[in-house]
């Protein structure tokens, strides 16, 4: 397996003219990228070249998507070793099955097609800003920059509970000193929520505000991530003492007392 390639994006679709379209942009914005249309290539190309992420279409000929996500995260019988990188997964609009299923194969994020490219731009950047190569895979812009109003910037930012911090600058989120590794999703979620602590947090508001950044979420992907959310927050226990569901309503996140 090879852990040392160069750095890149690998886009993988079926639809020739759209994948290019994604690789002339993403490329215009400063990052490498490489193209492949076929599922089961695709697997093998994702666990011996390591790509720093992955833009992977549900829709694909000889392998789905979902078999390619689910094969290079547990493992697959032609290849050797798995892909811990970040996945960002390219569904047909409204497809709440996709979405869900995509989740649980161990995608980290869901864009519904058509895709729009600002809200592509942003979901890479955002699942890059995680993965410690990214410096390698789009190069810096220098900015000049007010050291005073970058250290007010930085601590509106933070979002700070006892034993949770949540930095939403650079989307990150600690639990007893430990970090927790959340989706793009799961951070806004967790985020969303974090900023109106005892306030009820209707399905619809949370739908409405995911819908703004581009997802398609229903119920039931609210109710996944929040699950998984609670997982990661060691908070999964009947009843959760951070994030609560009040039946019939929504969520409510529980501040320190």
């Amino acid at each position: 397996m090879n852990t040392t390639a160069d750095n890149f994006i690998l886009i993988v679709d079926d639809d020739t003219e759209l994948a290019q379209l994604v690789s002339d942009f993403l490329q215009t914005n400063g990052y490498t990228t490489r193209i492949e249309h076929n599922g089961l290539n695709a697997v093998k190309r994702i666990v011996n070249e390591q790509p720093a992420l992955v833009v992977l279409d549900v829709m694909l000929p000889d392998m789905d998507g979902l078999s390619v996500c689910r094969s290079v995260r547990y493992g697959h019988p032609s290849v050797e070793g798995v892909y811990d990188g970040p996945i960002l997964m390219l569904t047909a609009l409204d497809n709440d099955i996709d979405e869900v299923a995509g989740l649980e194969t161990g995608a980290d994020d869901y864009l519904a097609k058509p895709v729009r490219s600002r809200v592509l731009l942003a979901r890479v950047r955002a699942l890059l800003r995680r993965n410690p190569n990214e410096q390698s895979v789009a190069p810096l812009t220098a900015e000049r920059t007010d050291p005073q109003l970058n250290d007010a910037q930085d601590q509106s930012s933070l979002i700070k509970f006892k034993n949770l911090v949540i930095d939403t600058k650079y989307q990150t989120a600690e639990h007893k000193g430990q970090a927790v590794d959340l989706t793009t999703a799961e951070f806004e979620l967790l985020a969303l929520l974090a900023r109106r602590p005892g306030e009820i947090c209707t399905r619809d508001f949370i739908s409405e505000h995911f819908s703004r950044l581009g997802y398609e979420s229903s119920n039931r992907t609210i109710d996944l991530r929040v699950s998984r959310i609670r997982k990661k927050l060691g908070d999964d226990n009947s009843p959760s003492t951070r994030i609560r569901t009040i039946h019939g309503k929504g969520y409510l996140f529980v501040g320190d007392r």
